[in-house]
């Protein structure tokens, strides 16, 4: 799961910058090991924090949205479900498991 949610984090445009100081042997490893999967530092440490923050949020149970993100979810909670065929074989299997109708 916390992959997925990394990768959502990616796709967003990057709008706001991010300042920090670190050590400065961390940040010769961090570069040697994104320069040997191709990618550079940015790249590299926004992909670690956006895994890392999708991991730990899920831990800490409490996901806060801001006003745009609630109407965004009250939204998609609001719309009629879009039958695919496998939402209608999953249907038809859990009434057939579960004897309902």
């Amino acid at each position: 799961m916390a992959a997925s949610t990394a990768r959502a984090y990616l796709d967003l445009p990057a709008d706001e910058r991010f300042e920090s100081r670190i050590p400065g042997v961390l940040k010769r490893h961090a570069e040697m090991v994104a320069r040997a999967k191709g990618e550079s530092l940015s790249e590299y440490v926004i992909a670690v924090l956006a895994e890392r923050v999708a991991d730990d949020i899920v831990s800490t149970q409490e996901i806060l949205l801001i006003a745009t993100e609630q109407v965004a979810l009250l939204k998609l909670l609001t719309a009629p479900a879009v039958v695919t065929p496998q939402l209608a074989a999953a249907s038809n299997s859990a009434k057939a498991r579960f004897n309902y109708e």
